[in-house]
């Protein structure tokens, strides 16, 4: 899975939210859903723009992440109960 690390780049080089919207002149709803969602599906285009006015390459504002084990795990246990309800 991808994590963005937009907000983390961005305030290690000095940039609130609002500085980087304008530099990078990215819409306002974008950059508010990559901040706030590390998860966030941006366009490659939107990333570069980012990148380059933070002056660092794309790939530093990616990291990949394992899936989350533990959510799939609830989710089997959860399934599992739900069977003891069926007839046999």
């Amino acid at each position: 899975m991808r994590r963005l690390r937009v907000k983390e780049v961005a305030q290690a080089k000095g940039f609130t939210m609002a500085r980087l919207q304008r530099a990078a002149d990215i819409n306002l709803k974008t950059i508010q859903a990559i901040w706030h969602d590390p998860r966030h599906n941006a366009s490659l285009n939107t990333l570069d723009k980012i990148a380059k006015v933070l002056g660092v390459p794309v790939t530093d504002l990616i990291e990949d992440v394992p899936e989350d084990t533990q959510h799939a795990s609830r989710k089997s246990k959860k399934i599992a109960e739900d069977t003891d309800t069926y007839l046999t």
